[in-house]
């Protein structure tokens, strides 16, 4: 499915009682890019972690539908009335997205996909691109990145939302995350995921920043040296 046509379909969904406001969470510039990243690489498997309302998981969907691939999305629940389910019906895509709802969330997910794939101890990575759009905060999403990158294939994209992101900045954020210190909830918790972990990764390379420094970029080596991971472990 073209880009404009998931877009205009995407639009024109109506959610129940009005409400969310809006479906779109991630910037139309970066939805665009990452669609314009799996057509354009014939990107064949995907994985979503953190579906939100599902609009971008729809994007991702109808960008694999134009390469025959899949994509994977994640998440602890299903929002309701809007998320990627309702909005896959509403948009016409088929088994090129699959919607997964694990009640532990998506490391757990993760962990169980790894154990899946790990052959005489070394893990089969499977996915092209992964994008992380997940629970905002340090400790899960920290974690995350590191069991993705393990299944992600050499060569695949690693994208990562809202590096310039504070809990605080929620209009909700007393009533989810009230208990929390007020350096938790003043930290770009997801800036520290991508310049603590993701930069510093020994697997990951070629980072870019886009939307005004909001999404980060990586790529996983294709085949990194010994010396060379060691000298990224070690440092200068």
């Amino acid at each position: 499915m073209k880009y404009d046509a998931v877009m205009a379909a995407l639009r024109s969904y109506v959610a129940e009682g009005g409400k969310p406001a809006s479906i779109f969470l991630l910037p139309e510039g970066g939805m665009h890019e990452i669609y314009d990243c799996i057509v354009s690489n014939r990107l064949r498997a995907c994985l979503e972690l953190g579906s939100g309302f599902g609009a971008t998981s729809c994007v991702m969907g109808a960008a694999a539908a134009e390469t025959g691939g899949k994509v994977v999305t994640v998440d602890l629940a299903l929002h309701w009335p809007a998320n990627a389910s309702t909005l896959k019906a509403h948009v016409g895509i088929g088994s090129e997205l699959e919607v997964v709802a694990d009640p532990l969330g998506y490391n757990w997910y993760l962990a169980d996909l790894i154990s899946k794939q790990t052959v005489n101890g070394v893990c089969q990575p499977l996915f092209d691109l992964c994008f992380l759009d997940g629970a905002h905060e340090w400790q899960p999403d920290a974690l995350a990145l590191v069991l993705a990158v393990k299944l992600l294939k050499p060569g695949g994209w690693f994208v990562l939302d809202d590096l310039d992101f504070k809990l605080r900045s929620m209009p909700t954020w007393k009533e989810s995350h009230g208990h929390l210190s007020d350096r938790e909830l003043d930290t770009y918790q997801i800036g520290m995921v991508w310049n603590l972990v993701a930069r510093q990764h020994p697997e990951l390379t070629a980072f870019k920043e886009t939307e005004s420094g909001r999404i980060g970029w990586a790529r996983k080596m294709v085949q990194p040296t010994s010396r060379g991971l060691l000298s990224r472990l070690l440092g200068p």
